[in-house]
């Protein structure tokens, strides 16, 4: 019998410190090989199985892929941690990435906050001056229900300390505290600070509570979500709230832009994410233009130049084409694939632009090259 395939999906949370260890540290997965249909038919049921299994996986991590959007959120945001390494007896500014969904501002933070965990590895090593386990990057998704003890206890289970559910606010604050200063921890990533709503007290206490950990230890936050100046969080500091007002002070605002075909550039910058997309894609009858050059109209309907819906597009439809024996993407093999309730919504209007003319998504002189700031992986520093 031959050995069992070992599971290829990275299983492990990022708002744990053994989860992020994991992921900061990983190397990028490398594109199985491209077999063409002969080399398919010869394989045996098992390896067919399990080169399935490889494509499958493969497909659902494509990226990340540095697109415009991302290398211009990451330089803003090394020019903010740049700036920040004010000493402890002053304030850091903090930043807010907040944007729609589906255009991967989550997938931007944690890629940045990935590549700089490796900074501050490579500059100072595993373990800080005393022996400890350096912490660059903290990682925190709030739920709809996130108190300040039940954020404090959040820090604590990151670092897996003892007693992380155990004792009030006050006490486990003091417990996370000390742990974020023993590791020498720089950037806190605070996920889906949407759910928190200005007008609600438990929820001002929260936001108060990041401008106290900001005022009282070396370290810079990062809050991402989704409408975060419609909720208060991003005050211009012109608010007759005091609290509200010293946010907006604090706070550099960020957003990410869906990708648009209005103008050349912006068709150019779409036909470069499909080129660095078609790259990743493992199907025997895969050709160059497959992607960038026949489908480019179609994903831009289907996705309506959100990412995270053109990635679900093309992994489902690459499932799709394998499972039907395909092996190619095309639009008849694509129209039987689902895609997500906001996208499906938008797609007849976008594809009637796309039908009479009204748009299009093709550069008028296409490249057939893959420009470099498309190349797989994080941004650099």
């Amino acid at each position: 019998m031959s050995a069992r395939l070992r599971s290829l999906e990275r299983t492990y949370s990022l708002s744990l410190k053994r989860g992020w260890n994991r992921y900061a540290n990983e190397s990028e997965r490398e594109r199985p090989e491209v077999l063409g249909r002969e080399a398919l038919a010869a394989l045996s049921p098992r390896a067919r199985l399990e080169y399935e299994e490889v494509r499958s996986v493969c497909h659902a991590n494509i990226g990340p892929i540095k697109t415009p959007q991302l290398l211009s959120v990451h330089s803003d945001l090394w020019n903010i941690l740049r700036s920040n390494r004010q000493d402890g007896n002053k304030v850091r500014s903090a930043a807010a990435l907040d944007a729609f969904p589906g255009l991967g501002k989550s997938t931007i933070a944690a890629s940045f906050g990935r590549d700089f965990h490796r900074l501050q590895i490579e500059l100072y090593g595993q373990l800080t001056d005393e022996g400890h386990d350096r912490v660059p990057v903290i990682r925190i998704q709030l739920t709809d229900k996130t108190s300040r003890r039940d954020f404090n206890s959040a820090l604590c289970r990151f670092f897996h300390l003892p007693g992380a559910d155990s004792g009030n606010a006050n006490q486990l604050g003091n417990k996370a505290a000390d742990a974020i200063l023993t590791c020498e921890t720089k950037l806190i990533i605070v996920d889906d600070v949407h759910f928190l709503d200005m007008k609600r007290r438990d929820d001002r206490a929260v936001a108060n509570h990041f401008k106290s950990l900001a005022s009282t230890f070396p370290v810079t936050f990062l809050h991402v979500g989704v409408g975060l100046e419609a909720r208060g969080l991003l005050d211009e500091g012109l608010s007759d709230n005091e609290d509200l007002a010293q946010n907006g002070r604090r706070m550099t605002a960020l957003t990410v832009d869906a990708f648009d075909v209005d103008s050349e550039p912006g068709r150019r910058i779409w036909r470069d994410l499909l080129l660095a997309v078609e790259q990743c894609v493992v199907l025997a009858d895969a050709f160059q233009g497959m992607i960038a050059d026949e489908l480019s109209d179609y994903l831009f309907a289907r996705s309506t130049g959100h990412f995270a819906s053109l990635m679900a597009l093309v992994a489902r439809g690459c499932d799709r084409a394998i499972q039907d024996g395909e092996e190619r993407l095309t639009i008849d093999v694509l129209d039987r694939v689902k895609n997500d309730a906001a996208a499906e919504k938008a797609r007849l209007e976008m594809v009637a632009a796309f039908e009479n003319g009204r748009l299009s998504s093709r550069p008028s002189q296409s490249r057939r090259s893959t420009p470099r700031k498309y190349r797989r992986g994080g941004s650099a520093a």
